[in-house]
């Protein structure tokens, strides 16, 4: 998300006799209402002009934007406490405040009109009293769900009252956090995507109406067990459920905010933490996962006592306050240094994320559709004497169709091009080439897959775009602007024995890496237990780590490589000797005492591995001389191992550079590890290269 700041603000005084812990307006904008330690709520009229001041001689601290008056309407001091928060239910309802305290007690206030010349007044109308210590937040549900107001508690409980039509409260209390309740926020009530879903018939005369317009009740809680759950309210049983756990926070999270929805697709949830962090949670479709993005204001904000960074993903202080606007496009976010930031979404590197990640499952697809029936003399063999399959030419034309039409500008640089297919003698190959393709293209779409990606039904391509897309591979690279590389089957030694091989694709931008996908069809989704299935696709995207899911797109599980001491080390290293020198592996183990046999693998699956923690480095040191690696072999797998919190340079310990072209030029060998190990296995490797040089 993109950050800004407020403008035009207005300093106020106000009559509170100590610290405002909420300030809240009313549907309209024209009430405020405040509370504070001083147990008190006051009702303020927004009155357009002059400031006004009642006789009252009151007076105001605060800070309101863009406001010219207001006017102090009434003080209500039933509480006995610190009053914590406030809200305001809808005016269909009619001017209904509530309010929560430290006292355990949630208040329920209505105004009532004044009968000719008589003033009206706030009264209260509920006293909530079944919370047995303080009550943190409380929050009115949707209009359309009626008056329901949902509570939490530091007894670990939250309660939703219900206003029956007998003029009564009904209320339900359940077990919400063990440790501690802190917040809630209510859904919106129409269903994700109900906007967008087909219409059915209605009755003659009568206009359609949307398949999925139901109400749900449901609203998220965030607690001092570092949690947020997702409840929703069971008809047949009359009763809250528990529907889903959010887990990201390292801390106490402090505050919940679900964003306004008219009926679109996707869900977010805003999260604020005692751990200085803002994570966005968001949700594609009903069945889909939540997926977590944290905030980062650290190329915005600077520590107020340091003019170094932040840390990346950190505030400067605890973050106390999430709120969205009404349209659900900006989030505010307040902080313990006593400032306010606005957030708003940013594509950058999330939607190339998405794009990237449908190629590279169509292409896994594809590749293991093409082992499981592959049929003889359907290979090739290209200058470098490595095998190149149907496979490689028809996934590098299934990425290369999605990403020119998502991004027809950006150039790519790809390891195949398709002269040998324009041939007469390649017609048969060819043919086949372009039946894959085309059944990878026009498959049903997945979770997260848009058709104005030109994939799904009805999207099949002719013999000469997908040849063209093939072709479009040939970009030369360079320093500057954005391109794309593909490796459609990195690994074909691999791929042809049934074994490792990786589908890779990466952005970069101005030679940086931005975004790495790397899919693995045969890879375990966990080497401890293979039994739960193959089929892994890792991300990473700059700035917002790594993660991997299945195949099919669940299970999303964030990398962190875990420190380990250096007599644990053990090297990912090529199957084949001819791709990187397995004596000179030998040496450097030898050098650091390793007596762990190494994991050898093809392609750069062994990035993925070294990303969950399998084995603690990759070494990869060129066999002949003169040898340069392409970029398309390291540029997916160096972001997802940074982002996973490792570090790969060359043998000399310079960072890879991705911006000469289509090779990486005198970058010399690879060495990625973990942070803690990475020293002295690059030590390692450069006094055996020394001795090797005495030797020469």
């Amino acid at each position: 998300m993109a950050t800004a700041t407020a403008t035009e603000s207005v300093p106020i005084e106000t009559s509170h006799e100590d610290m405002i812990h909420d300030a809240q307006l009313d549907y309209y904008g024209k009430r405020l209402a405040t509370c504070s330690s001083d147990r008190t709520v006051k009702v303020f009229d927004v009155i357009d002009g002059e400031a006004q001041r009642s006789g009252s001689g009151h007076s105001l601290k605060g800070s309101v934007t863009r406001f010219q008056g207001f006017g102090i309407a009434h003080i209500l001091r039933r509480h006995t406490g610190p009053v914590w928060q406030v809200a305001w239910a809808h005016p269909k309802f009619g001017h209904i405040l509530a309010s929560c305290s430290y006292d355990g007690k949630v208040l329920i206030w209505k105004e009532q009109q004044g009968q000719g010349s008589a003033a009206g007044g706030w009264n209260k109308v509920k006293e909530h009293t079944l919370h047995t210590a303080s009550v943190n937040s409380v929050s009115w549900a949707p209009h359309e769900l009626g008056a329901i107001l949902a509570c939490a508690s530091s007894d670990g409980k939250l309660s939703v009252l219900t206003f029956k039509n007998d003029g009564t409260w009904g209320a339900d209390i359940f077990n919400g956090h063990a440790i501690g309740c802190n917040a809630v926020s209510w859904a919106p009530a129409i269903q994700p995507g109900s906007l967008i879903v087909p219409q059915t018939q209605s009755l003659p005369n009568q206009p359609a109406q949307p398949a999925s317009l139901s109400s749900v009740k449901r609203f998220a809680s965030a607690g001092c067990d570092n949690l947020v759950r997702i409840w929703g309210y069971r008809d047949d049983t009359q009763s809250w459920v528990e529907e889903e756990t959010l887990e990201g926070h390292a801390d106490w999270v402090r505050d919940v905010a679900w964003a306004p929805n008219i009926g679109l697709p996707r869900s977010y949830i805003a999260t604020a933490s005692q751990d200085k962090t803002v994570l966005i949670w968001t949700k594609d479709s009903p069945t889909s996962p939540w997926v977590k993005t944290a905030l980062d204001p650290s190329s915005t904000i600077t520590s107020p006592t340091s003019t170094v960074p932040l840390p990346a993903g950190k505030f400067p202080d605890v973050v106390w306050r999430v709120s969205w606007s009404l349209a659900g496009n900006l989030l505010a976010v307040s902080c313990g240094d006593g400032k306010v930031t606005l957030w708003k979404e940013n594509l950058k590197g999330i939607w190339e994320c998405q794009v990237a990640v449908a190629a590279v499952r169509r292409a896994c697809q594809l590749t293991s559709a093409v082992f499981n029936k592959l049929v003889k003399n359907e290979t090739l063999t290209k200058g470098d004497k490595s095998p190149v399959t149907v496979g490689d030419y028809a996934a590098q034309a299934v990425i290369s169709t999605i990403l020119h039409r998502v991004f027809p500008v950006d150039p790519i640089v790809g390891e195949e091009d398709a002269t040998d297919l324009r041939q007469e003698s390649g017609h048969g190959l060819r043919d086949r080439i372009i039946e894959l393709a085309n059944e990878a293209l026009v498959a049903e779409l997945s979770s997260g897959d848009n058709a104005e990606w030109g994939i799904g039904p009805g999207q099949q391509q002719t013999t000469e775009q997908l040849l063209d897309a093939i072709d479009r591979g040939n970009y030369a690279g360079g320093r500057t602007g954005r391109m794309w590389t593909i490796d459609p089957i990195d690994g074909t030694k691999g791929f042809l024995r049934g074994e490792q091989y990786a589908v890779c694709l990466s952005l970069i931008v101005d030679a940086q890496v931005q975004v790495g996908v790397i899919g693995c069809p045969n890879l375990p989704f966990d080497s401890i237990q293979p039994d739960l299935g193959r089929g892994v696709i890792f991300v990473a995207v700059k700035g917002q780590g790594a993660e991997q899911i299945t195949l099919e797109g669940g299970n999303s599980h964030v990398l962190k490589i875990p420190s380990i001491p250096a007599t644990d080390v053990n090297f990912l290293e090529s199957v084949e000797a001819a791709h990187s020198s397995h004596s000179f592996n030998d040496r450097v183990s030898s050098l650091l005492k390793i007596t762990r046999s190494p994991i050898r693998m093809d392609s750069q699956a062994k990035y993925g591995c070294l990303a969950r923690g399998e084995g603690a480095a990759y070494l990869r040191m060129p066999t002949g001389v003169g040898y340069r690696e392409k970029i398309w072999d390291h540029a997916p797998g160096q972001i997802l191992v940074e982002e996973a919190g490792g570090v790969v340079t060359d043998s000399r310990g310079q960072s890879l550079d991705f911006g000469l072209g289509r090779t990486l030029g005198e970058n010399f060998g690879v060495v990625a590890a973990g942070k803690d190990v990475h020293a002295l296995v690059l030590a390692a490797v450069q006094k055996a290269s020394q001795e090797e040089k005495a030797k020469a």
